[in-house]
């Protein structure tokens, strides 16, 4: 039988909880009592088992996962109900949706045991299903996604049009996403008036520090990236090279975009790197879950259109991340990162091409 069972909660960001698959094997049938045949169940109520698995937490990979618990079962020589499958495919899909809505980052962790020990195998299998959220307890390579892939340098795309715009005294820039100031202090160091946008409020203290160690009048606002509510003047150049990647569907892209030309000044430039589907590629659900999980949101053109066609915002320049950085940055900053190559170009979300369907852009816009 099939039931739930709370367990103990061991993290702050964790959903916990058991789910018994009494998958015990159907009766023998009828055939003469041979020394063979006691030994055979005698082992079977010895063999003790225990595992896990630790599964991205992307709804649409449930039938895949089903499909993995029953080659597991049928491997430990379990023969589960259909009633039995059925619930558990209910609590994981319950679970995979759980996680995903709360962090695309989440990851389920299905530990299996014997139901009940002193039977062994005889006496069925147990499953516990854990969603964690917390980003720390993440496989590597989705822990991945929440580190800087832009290196320590700051990046040449934005360097270079903050000196196009003039004066730097006359050009202040707001850094969305500045994490430890890569790009705030050396556009600070410059003369250019800095806000720096940092939600982490351990980075933003960083990022302060560091500001003020070496004498630069660096604002750091610790507040959302999408909440203008502290900034306190409009700019000529907003900064944006690790945002879009990681934001969530299209509501909040279009959000950044009118929270963004809200505050730039006419003839003020938008800078974002963004992962762009190259021609007229669709990507599927599947496909756009785990481009969240890695970092690596990504838009057709036609959802870039849309998200700026009611705003005053003129896409000016859409250049590849990759060529631009490579051949402006310095020969010891490239690449920025050991995975940033494999992130940019759209290999870590398809492996196994080589020309992905998708790629890191750098997108200009100015406001009119």
């Amino acid at each position: 039988m099939v039931d739930e069972k709370a367990t103990e909660d061991k993290q702050m960001n964790a959903i916990q909880n058991s789910l018994f698959l009494d998958a015990t094997p159907q009766p023998m049938p009828e055939t003469p009592n041979t020394p063979n045949l006691a030994i055979k169940e005698k082992l079977q109520s010895t063999i003790a088992v225990r595992g896990e698995f630790q599964l991205p937490c992307m709804p649409t990979m449930l039938e895949q996962y089903v499909k993995l618990v029953r080659g597991l079962l049928k491997v430990l020589g379990q023969k589960p109900t259909q009633t039995e499958m059925q619930a558990l495919e209910r609590q994981l899909s319950k679970k995979l949706a759980e996680g995903f809505d709360r962090s695309p980052h989440a990851y389920l962790t299905l530990t299996y045991q014997l139901a009940r020990p002193a039977l062994g195998l005889t006496g069925g299998i147990a499953f516990s299903i854990v969603v964690n959220t917390d980003p720390t307890e993440a496989q590597p390579s989705f822990s991945e996604a929440k580190s800087s892939r832009f290196g320590r340098y700051p990046d040449a795309m934005a360097m270079a049009i903050a000196a196009e715009l003039g004066d730097a005294l006359q050009v202040p820039v707001l850094d969305i996403g500045a994490g430890i100031g890569r790009n705030s202090l050396p556009l600070a160091k410059r003369g250019h008036p800095v806000e720096a946008i940092a939600s982490n409020p351990l980075v933003g203290k960083q990022l302060t520090e560091l500001a003020h160690s070496r004498g630069l009048a660096v604002k750091v606002l610790a507040n959302d990236v999408l909440d203008r509510a502290a900034l306190s003047m409009t700019y000529r150049l907003a900064i944006a090279s690790e945002v879009l990647p990681h934001l969530r569907g299209s509501d909040r892209v279009e959000q950044f975009f009118r929270q963004t030309s809200s505050v730039l000044q006419p003839g003020g430039v938008l800078l974002v790197a963004a992962f762009l589907a190259k021609g007229d590629y669709q990507p599927d659900a599947k496909v756009r879950e785990l481009s969240e999980a890695l970092g690596c949101y990504l838009l057709t053109r036609q959802e870039l259109k849309e998200a700026i066609a009611s705003l005053p915002l003129q896409l000016i320049g859409n250049e590849s991340v990759v060529s631009y950085e490579s051949q402006h940055l310095p020969s010891e900053a490239w690449p920025p990162s050991d995975n940033f190559l494999n992130w940019a170009t759209g290999r870590e979300l398809f492996p196994t091409l080589t020309n992905p369907p998708v790629e890191l852009r750098w997108l200009q816009f100015r406001r009119v």
